[in-house]
């Protein structure tokens, strides 16, 4: 393993850690951070450290707060054990102001705190409003706002930049066959909805109804009943299919575990096995036998969908 960790102490000194016994570092197109464990010899006591950058092959692949970390000493050598979460977490720490926020964009929302090591993709379009309930997160705000925006879902690329478009490169990362160990596919249906009911503006039910199709072909009835949704006062029906697009995430899945890691990205194109998709999650482990990457793809409404 090529692996480097520099960490930041809480007295404003850093360390560079290069003797790894063991990393895992996981993305997900719906987690709004990148979640890094990892294990590694050091040759004194691990300082308190509250910020760490993980590298492998000498590219970085996590910059995040430290949640948790700690340094045992056995035989003579220090172990230390951190685990971190990439900085855009805070976007689920941090909340806007309750009410209505006339003509969003990316920039004014993310502008709202100055989160650090957090950056965002520019001059995006505007929408006319967008309408936060109490204790709504930074990060139900951007999904309401890309939903709005052009009926995605944000997802965060290396290191913590946060994206409400989608990818657009002609570059497809191609897994060598002979480097593929295992091949799956999944199946996920403990969240799809049936049929979303919601109420009026004055409290009446019955007004506005949507069914998702999903769920009838596989014999599901989950119906929600819902109040108004003031996000969406000018496009009722939104606020119904944004719910059932979002219960149905995860629904089928194609996952590659192979041998080495080639550098992708969350949504970068990944051939593999015959197959060419956007990745939606990228699971990477190393330890003494090596480096291994498993690439998973969901078929939802917002991944693959095209």
């Amino acid at each position: 393993m090529n692996v480097t960790c520099i960490c930041f102490h809480e007295d404003h000194t850093v360390s560079i850690l290069q003797d790894c016994v063991r990393f895992s570092l996981l993305r997900d197109r719906y987690q709004p951070f990148s979640a890094l464990n990892v294990q590694l010899h050091t040759e004194t006591a691990l300082k308190r450290t509250v910020r760490v950058q993980f590298f492998l092959s000498h590219v970085l692949l996590h910059d995040g707060l430290v949640r948790e970390a700690s340094c045992s000493r056995e035989e003579g050598q220090y172990l230390a054990a951190i685990q971190s979460r990439g900085f855009s977490s805070f976007l689920l720490k941090n909340q806007l102001v309750p009410g209505i926020h006339p003509n969003v964009t990316l920039n004014s929302l993310m502008e709202t705190y100055q989160l650090p090591n957090v950056t965002y993709q520019e001059n995006m379009q505007a929408i006319s409003y967008l309408y936060v309930k109490d204790n709504t997160s930074m990060w139900d705000s951007l999904i309401a706002y890309n939903y709005k925006l052009n009926g995605g879902f944000p997802y965060i690329r290396v290191p913590n930049l946060v994206c409400v478009v989608p990818q657009t490169g002609t570059r497809t990362f191609s897994v060598p066959q002979d480097a593929v160990i295992e091949t799956g596919t999944g199946i996920r249906t403990a969240d799809i909805l049936s049929r979303i009911d919601m109420a009026d503006a004055a409290g009446e039910y019955g007004c506005f109804t949507r069914t998702n199709a999903l769920a009838g072909q596989l014999g599901i009835v989950r119906v929600r009943q819902i109040l108004f949704d003031r996000q969406f006062s000018h496009a009722p029906q939104d606020a119904l299919q944004m719910r059932l697009s979002l219960s149905n995430r995860r629904y089928h899945s194609r996952t590659v575990t192979y041998a080495g890691y080639l550098g992708e990205d969350l949504e970068d194109s990944v051939a593999a096995e015959g197959v060419t998709a956007r990745v939606s999650r990228i699971d990477i482990r190393g330890d003494a036998g090596g480096v291994i990457t498993a690439d998973t793809f969901y078929d939802d409404d917002f991944c693959n969908a095209g």
